[in-house]
This record gives structure tokens, sequence and C-alpha cells, in this order.
């Protein structure tokens, strides 16, 4: 749809109302049911096109048209078929301001993923209860016939200014706030209709219906199509641009708070209502406060649920960050951790921590002659065995890199890791893993040992006395220790 297409049709119009005057009203009432149907069926074009999640509101737009069109042909029937002239007719009256219960539905209640479907339940019964009170309050002022006085069909004209009022002004809370391209394109859609049928048919309703031609077939009906032509064309243009950033706080702000708008428009309603229905109008209270305090506290429930799932997955993902993969063991990120916070902790007693950095010996001989499969086995099977060795709550078994392992003791002094040490190496020997490639015929491992007071010197120092320890016992022959103390 085009813009001209929108203005050839305002002009097609006018101009048949301006050739055809014996025919006036039939030619307008053509138009002004074409209007909201094109309107309809371009937002209905939009919301089957864009999926359930970015197209929920416009099918619920193309609701709200198809019901304004509904209210037309019901005025035509009460004019044509019914020669009734009546300026509010019940019917029509009523569907005319149904037309914007899905509207308020759309902009309240947004699709958000993962919402729970008794949230969206609880949506649509609040949507069906503020249209029964419309319905209650409609026909407790007009009847079917109409209204019976003049105040009585000002008084419905006054009903539809708040309404559509009320419409622009909630369109523009979420339009300000539209921080995605399809939420964007659509409020911006609403919020263009909403202003401008708010302003059109406040005009039409005030000083052509009440005032000088009650009657369809004045030259001033072509007005009541620009509202739905404008939308038709927003809708039906994919536009690409793409929205300004609003601030994340009222972004959040808005969000949250939408589900009100609804519970407000049934609240007030209600409150009309109970002067003349007062238990209806009680009830219409009880289902605005309860649907409303429910929907929250479903919603407050499912973030608390979204949050433990996220707090679960960082845990997990935190896991995996320090756990090696191959061997179940903290990494050497994790020993890295573990280490800085044992030597940078806080108060006066400082603990001597002893480092053993552990290498398996002909490792890489191991890999080349029995493969790489032998070699992660072998891997597992050291970390278990040396994990059985180590008691104390202290110590801190981990996969340093490769073939090398480390343990952290807190609290224990250099002789200590000397007896962890050799039960290790032992421990490991008696595996008996077979290896050709090392003197010995199986697997052994060699270890160096350093220790010292917390905090007293670099950490660095520590790590590097391990490390030298360690390719001291190397140099020696392998399979056995060495240590280098403070």
């Amino acid at each position: 749809m085009t813009l001209l297409f929108a203005c050839v049709f305002v002009l097609l119009h006018a101009s048949a109302i301006f050739f055809l005057p014996a025919h006036a009203m039939q030619v307008s009432y053509a138009f002004l049911l074409a209007a909201p149907l094109i309107a309809a069926a371009a937002a209905l074009r939009r919301g089957l096109r864009g999926g359930w999640r970015a197209g929920r509101g416009w099918l619920l737009m193309a609701l709200g048209m198809a019901s304004w069109a509904l209210g037309m042909a019901a005025s035509l029937r009460q004019d044509l078929f019914l020669d009734n002239a009546n300026a509010a007719p019940g019917d029509s009256t009523l569907l005319f301001v149904l037309y914007g219960v899905p509207i308020v539905l759309a902009i309240s209640a947004p699709y958000v993923e993962g919402e729970s479907p008794l949230v969206r339940t609880i949506d649509a019964m609040l949507a069906l209860a503020l249209g029964y009170l419309f319905y209650v309050h409609v026909f407790s002022v007009v009847t079917l016939h109409g209204a019976g006085s003049r105040e009585q069909a000002e008084y419905m004209v006054r009903m539809l200014d708040a309404e559509n009022l009320f419409v622009l002004l909630a369109s523009a809370i979420r339009f300000s706030a539209s921080d995605r391209r399809h939420e964007f394109q659509f409020y911006r859609a609403v919020v263009t209709f909403a202003g401008l049928y708010t302003v059109t048919t406040a005009y039409y309703n005030h000083f052509v219906a009440l005032g000088d031609h009650p009657d369809f077939g004045s030259l001033r009906d072509p007005l009541v199509d620009v509202p739905f032509l404008a939308f038709a064309l927003t809708a039906w243009r994919e536009s690409a641009r793409t929205p300004r950033r609003p601030s994340p706080a009222l972004v959040r702000m808005v969000r949250s708070g939408s589900p009100l708008l609804m519970a407000l428009a049934l609240l007030a309603l209600s409150i009309v209502v109970l002067q003349e229905r007062f238990y209806v109008g009680v009830a219409g209270v009880v289902v605005a406060v309860l649907g409303y305090g429910t929907r929250n506290t479903l919603t407050q429930v499912q973030h608390i649920k979204n949050e433990e799932g996220l707090r679960r997955q960082s845990d997990e993902l935190a896991t995996m960050a320090h756990t090696d993969s191959l061997t179940g063991l903290p990494n050497r990120r994790a020993l890295d951790e573990a280490l800085e916070r044992a030597w940078y902790r806080p108060g006066v007693i400082r603990d001597r921590i002893t480092l053993l950095m552990i290498d398996i010996d002909y490792f890489k001989q191991l890999n080349d002659t029995y493969g790489h499969p032998a070699g992660d086995a072998c891997l597992k099977k050291i970390a278990e065995a040396l994990q059985q060795v180590l008691g104390r709550p202290g110590d801190m078994l981990g996969r340093y890199g490769g073939e090398e392992f480390a343990v952290v003791m807190t609290g224990a002094p250099l002789q200590a890791g000397l007896v962890v040490a050799e039960r290790l190496r032992q421990t490991v020997e008696a595996l008996a893993i077979e290896n050709s490639g090392s003197p010995h015929g199986v697997v052994t491992i060699s270890v160096g040992v350093s220790s010292s007071m917390a905090g007293l010197r670099p950490l660095d120092l520590l790590v590097a006395q391990a490390d030298s320890a360690l390719y001291q016992a190397k140099r020696n022959g392998r399979n056995r220790m060495a240590a280098i103390d403070d």
C-alpha cells in the first residue's frame, strides 16, 4: 500500500459524496467500511508474517479494526434498513467502544519469551472483563435503539474521547521505551493511528455527528478515513529504520509497568459502573486488583526461576572454567586462584604454604609408543591415584598442564610436603603402568617441593622454587623428589 493509494482513496470518497449527493450516505458507508477493513488486512498481513512474538500485537490491532468495521456495519443497518436516525444506537456504539479493548491488550501485555500461559490467560480474562463492563455501561446509558436524549449521546461521545485519549497515552508511553525494531515499528503505527483517530473522531463526533450533520454523507466524512489509512500505510511498510536508544532505566520501567495499563482501565471503568450496577462494579474492581496482583506474582516467580537458572548456568560455567576436562581435577586457573587466596589471606596469623610440582617421567615416550589415547588413560589413572593419597582438608590437587600436576598444602611445613611427595611417588610407581620408554619400565613421577610463610615474599618465587626443585629431581635421575625451602 502506498501514500498515493491512500490519497486517491480519500479523494474518491470526497468526490463520490460531492457528485452523488442523492446517494451520499450509501457511498460514504462503503468507504467508511472499507477504510478499517484495509487497516485490518494490513495488520493481519504484518502479524502473520512476523511470527507470534512480533506479530501478536498486529493481530490484536487487526481485531480492533475489525470491531470498528462491525460497528460501522451496525450503524449502516440502523440507518439504511431500520431507518433509525438516532445518534447513538446501542449496537454500533458498543462496537465502536470495544475496538479499543484488543488495542489496550496489545499495548499492556506484550509477548515475553518463556512467559507462563497462565499469565496470558489472565491478560485475556482482564480484557474480557473490560469488554463486559463496557457492554454493561453502554447499555445502562443507551438502548439498542439509541440515546434517549442529547445528554446521553454527548455522554457516549465523551466516553469515546476518554477511551481514545487513554489509548493514545498508553501507546505513546510504550513507543517512548521501544528499543527493539519490531516494537518500534508496531508502537509507531499504533501511536500514529491513536493520535489521528483521537483528533479526527473528537472533531467529527462533537461538531458533525452532534452538530450540523448527524447523518453520514457530508464532505467531512473522509476525515474518518485518514487514521485507518495512515495505520495501514505504516503497517504495510516494513521500515529498515533503526529505533533510537531510550535509556535502559526507562525501558525497564515501562516494560515492567505496562501490564498495569489494562488493570487501570478496568479499575477506572469499574468505578464508573459502580454508580449504575454496584455489585458488577465491585466485581470489576476485585477482578482488576486480583488479576493484576496474580499476574505480577506469576511474573515475579518466573523472574526468580529465570534468575536461578542463570545462576546455575553461571555456577556450571565457573566450575567448567576451573576444572580440567580430562581428569576432572582443578585446572591451572583454579590452582593459581587457590594459591593467591592462601598467600594473600588477610589476618595477623600467616600459614605456611607448601607447594608440590609433579611431572610424569618420560611421558612423551609413552605417547609416542602407545598413542595419545593411552596417554590420556595414564593421566586419568594417575590423577585418581594421587587424589586418594591426599587426605588433609587443606590439600588441593590439580592438573597444572600437560603431564604436570601440582599440590597446594595450606598450613603444612616442608617436612609434611616431603612425606606426601614420597607417598605420591610410591603410589604412582605401584600402579605399574607400562612405559617401555622409561628406564624403569613403568610410569613414574618426579616431585619438586618448596615451602614458605604466606605473604612474606612474592608468590612467584614459591612457584619458581617448586619448579626448580622439580627440574633438580629430573636431573638427578627422575622417579624421585627434591626440595627447596626458604
